[in-house]
């Protein structure tokens, strides 16, 4: 990895970075969303709320109409929450699909449930401006692969770039309340694995004879990187520039003891680490090479699926986040619902894995930002003050998380 210590010592020398304490489970009242202008009592900058929810496999047909059990329950919490810079991780890709392709899901979520009162004690939130990049789960190369090794090449959703029954599955969407800089958008879903230096890709030499997954050279010379896709989104804050930067690496499970999965999962995190630091070997979709400038404000966000509590073994969240001068992970957010389970800043509970407490959602500022306050949305069991407690079960196996981020 490239990473350049000087960025995170100065600006913490000179008292830039305001580290957070974990507040309730919920947001009461309105948030900083709700407030508009640069400066609030005439000295310091409101801060922009930004949340990441995964709102586990959300479809097509659940958000383009209303109506929907678990958009609804979705749409309460983020209606409680109100952040300003919203990533719906696990939203369909409809367009790649194929399906209601006159609006964007994220644009349907946003009309049919996050801009309506789902509650008579809430009010609907308004985001003009969204994004929902093309994701490589369940696209397919143009030559049959077979990638997962099961004696048929070219079949979803095994031998897609990224796991997924049909194109665009598990996807995800940003929401945003302020502009976005179009031009300014950098995809990196193309990047190859094999084209990141020291890489943990796993060739058909080095996984051995009892291996599940590996990668021929062919394979190699078209895999790759992003399971959905990596993704720079420059959001114009009252005239400065924050870089929403998003991921959602493929889960380091579903493997052999070759650990295919572990390595991949490690190898994306890894990318955003390098990115930062303005590695010179990225390059994006349109070509252009080199990362992030270093004077660039970045915020990173998403589900990561990366535990530094966890027990796999590469653990590339200390090292790429935790350890990473480059990102502000002092103190984490936090709720009584975690805290109840053994782990307070976790953001994740049972799903597939019945009974694992994990926090693999994060929403990371840059060291140059000041970090105000976050949270993770999930009461304890017996706190259901206006069905939150309800809410969040429904909604997903995952919780939201939000922090509030000055420039």
């Amino acid at each position: 990895m490239v990473n350049g210590p000087t960025r995170r010592r100065f600006l913490t020398a000179t008292g830039t970075t305001v580290a957070a304490t974990g507040l309730l489970g919920t947001a009461s009242g309105a948030g900083p969303g709700d407030r508009k202008g640069k400066e609030t009592n005439g000295s310091k900058p409101t801060p922009v709320r930004y949340a990441a929810f995964n709102v586990m496999e959300l479809e097509t047909e659940q958000v383009q109409e209303p109506g929907d059990d678990q958009a609804q329950a979705a749409a309460r919490i983020v209606q409680e929450v109100r952040p300003d810079v919203l990533v719906v991780n696990e939203l369909t890709n409809n367009v790649q699909e194929g399906e209601y392709a006159d609006r964007t899901n994220i644009e349907a979520f946003v009309e049919n449930y996050l801009s309506v009162p789902q509650r008579d004690d809430l009010e609907g939130i308004e985001y003009p401006h969204t994004v929902q990049p093309e994701s490589n789960t369940g696209v397919l190369p143009e030559e049959d692969f077979d990638f997962n090794k099961d004696g048929q090449a070219g079949q979803r959703p095994g031998d897609a770039f990224g796991f997924g029954e049909y194109p665009g599955h598990y996807a995800f969407a940003i929401a945003s309340r302020y502009p976005i800089r179009e031009d300014d958008v950098r995809s990196f879903r193309k990047f190859r694995w094999t084209d990141m230096p020291d890489n943990l890709l796993l060739t058909e030499d080095e996984a051995g004879e009892d291996a599940e997954l590996y990668l021929t050279p062919e394979e190699q010379e078209v895999y790759r990187l992003s399971s959905k896709t990596h993704i720079d989104v420059p959001f114009d804050v009252d005239g400065d520039v924050v870089h929403g930067l998003f991921a959602h690496p493929t889960p380091p499970t579903f493997d052999g003891p070759e650990n295919f999965n572990g390595r991949w999962n490690h190898d994306e995190v890894r990318f955003f680490a390098d990115y930062v630091a303005g590695a010179d070997y990225i390059y994006d979709d349109d070509g252009t090479a080199g990362g992030l400038d270093d004077d660039a404000s970045y915020v990173l966000m998403g589900d990561m699926n990366a535990d530094p509590n966890g027990d796999r073994p590469l653990d590339p969240a200390t090292k790429f986040l935790f350890d990473n001068e480059d990102f502000e992970t002092r103190r984490l957010p936090t709720s009584p619902g975690g805290a109840q389970r053994g782990n307070p800043s976790a953001t994740r509970f049972g799903g597939d894995f019945e009974g694992v407490v994990e926090g693999i959602d994060y929403v990371l500022p840059s060291p140059d930002l000041s970090l105000r306050g976050s949270s993770v949305v999930w009461p304890s069991d017996d706190a259901n003050k206006r069905g939150l407690a309800d809410d969040v079960e429904t909604a997903s196996d995952h919780r939201l998380v939000w922090a509030d981020i000055a420039v």
